[in-house]
């Protein structure tokens, strides 16, 4: 079945195609227009390995692609259920307090193009249009894209996911050699105490109510858990420590290395570690349009495909359910 929208920007490609190089007939123009759309259905396949943001966040798109604000809500539990009489007409009231907040939906934009020659070259010798262009271009996007997420866009009034109000902060003890907190520099005992105490502190800042579900690395402290043997008071060398953090947590789905997290802090100096409840219901990365691409575009002696996301950024909707500790 044919999308009448990819129809749609095909007939127009061949228009402007067959208005601009006059040598080429009806059917050269329409050859490469079907060559273009092969091009952008190809680019809408890549994937970018180490662009964190979009395994690590739950990514929605709920948002209209057409609106120019979302309202961003904070949701809180308030009220507590008691036991009753039988019969009852005095049952607590039990709600949910959201704290709203209205931020503008941004667009990231940039374009690939071919040039005259180009689209000449590949009509006369009947052959498709390289698809390098169109995927450095999506490479380009999604890098923006996944620099919101994380860090947010000061000029634009984006605040990124490291730097939510919404996230509880644990400081690590200065317990290493030289009175280091990173984990590089502490003993294996120390190192599995400080990622425990910041897995708990979800529990403990929600009243055991929540669990963490994921822990987030930098690749650090990822490698100094994972190559560090846990050895026992009686010398006996058992496992590594992150061995053993997922044989005590098995709550946790993921233990995660995740390269963002390296020198994150405001001086770039500092790896995190973050632990937290990473379901769409208590985050989410909220992309209103993932991706599109524009019909072509002349410009001089080339034509332009456009392309284009529009992004509010990383969403914490419930607090106490994250904590990141930086220094690691």
């Amino acid at each position: 079945m044919t999308n009448p929208y990819i129809e749609k920007v095909e007939r127009l490609d061949a228009d402007t195609i067959s208005r601009v190089l006059t040598r080429l007939d009806a059917t050269q123009s329409a050859f490469l227009a079907r060559m273009l759309t092969q091009v952008r259905a190809r680019v809408l396949q890549v994937t970018h390995a180490r662009l964190n943001a979009f395994t690590v966040f739950p990514v929605q798109t709920e948002i209209s692609a057409g609106a120019e604000t979302a309202l961003q809500r904070i949701y809180d539990m308030v009220g507590m259920a008691k036991i009753i009489a039988n019969p009852a007409d005095d049952l607590p009231l039990v709600d949910i307090l959201a704290q709203e907040t209205s931020v503008k939906v941004k667009e990231v934009g940039a374009a690939y193009q071919y040039s005259v020659s180009d689209l000449e070259a590949a009509a006369f010798a009947n052959l498709p249009l390289t698809t390098m262009k169109g995927n450095a271009v999506k490479r380009a996007i999604d890098t923006k894209l996944n620099s919101i997420a994380w860090k947010g866009d000061a000029e634009n009034g984006i605040v990124g996911f490291l730097d939510n109000t919404n996230l509880s902060e644990y400081t690590l003890p200065a317990t290493g050699s030289s009175s280091s907190t990173k984990l590089s520099d502490k003993t294996a005992e120390q190192m599995y105490k400080d990622v425990a105490a910041i897995i708990e502190s979800i529990s403990d800042n929600t009243d055991d109510t929540e669990k963490a579900d994921t822990v987030l690395f930098a690749p650090g402290p990822y490698n100094a858990l994972s190559t560090t043997l846990y050895t026992t008071n009686n010398g006996q060398t058992t496992q590594t420590v992150l061995s053993m953090l997922k044989e005590n947590y098995p709550e946790i789905r993921r233990w995660l290395k995740v390269g963002e997290l390296k020198n994150a802090d405001s001086t770039g100096t500092k790896d995190y570690i973050i632990a937290g409840v990473f379901d769409p219901d208590y985050v989410r990365f909220e992309i209103p349009l993932r991706f599109d691409q524009r019909p072509v575009q002349e410009k001089n002696l080339s034509f332009n495909v456009p392309c284009r996301s529009k992004v509010v950024g990383v969403t914490v909707f419930r607090p106490y359910c994250f904590t990141k500790a930086v220094g690691a």
